[in-house]
């Protein structure tokens, strides 16, 4: 799809988007997961309105969309929180970059290049330190060209559902 660039509309997600935010997160974890068992999935609905609910508006949580002709074809998200602070992390702020999805048709025309450059402004508002983010083999030339790198040490997980 041949996008003009100028029909491009950028704006911070409000309370009236949690439907298409919603619908978005779930695009994407589908994409990324196909396997994934979705018997959960009505939850998932629930406790994802629940999130953007509670954290729209708010300074822990920043949304940006984009809009062509009338239509969301991308989205994306900033968490805040706050850790105790270090010598590269003074103020104990970091920022996880999220729910970065561009519509298949809308790829490869810049979009997410814009929201990336718009997280990163909102991070500075906010005071960030550091942002951080689990990038796509799709995705990760795109934020290295920014300045991302790979961690020093690893992030590892524990899903406490198992254990």
């Amino acid at each position: 799809m041949i996008i003009n660039k100028d029909n491009l509309v950028f704006r911070r997600a409000t309370l009236e988007d949690i439907p298409e935010l919603v619908k978005f997160k779930l695009l994407l974890l589908d994409e990324l997961n196909e396997d994934d068992d979705k018997s959960n999935l009505e939850k998932l609905k629930l406790e994802l309105k629940k999130f953007f609910t509670e954290y729209i508006g708010s300074n822990d949580f920043v949304s940006w969309l984009v809009e062509y002709e009338g239509e969301i074809v991308a989205t994306s998200g900033l968490i805040l929180w706050r850790v105790p602070p270090r010598y590269d992390c003074l103020h104990g702020k970091y920022g996880y970059i999220s729910n970065m999805y561009t519509v298949p048709k809308a790829r490869r025309n810049g979009i997410s290049t814009e929201l990336i450059k718009k997280l990163i402004e909102e991070a500075k508002i906010l005071g960030i330190d550091i942002l951080n983010l689990h990038a796509t083999k799709d995705g990760i030339n795109t934020y290295r060209k920014f300045g991302f790198t790979d961690p020093i040490d690893p992030e590892i997980e524990l899903n406490l559902d198992n254990y």
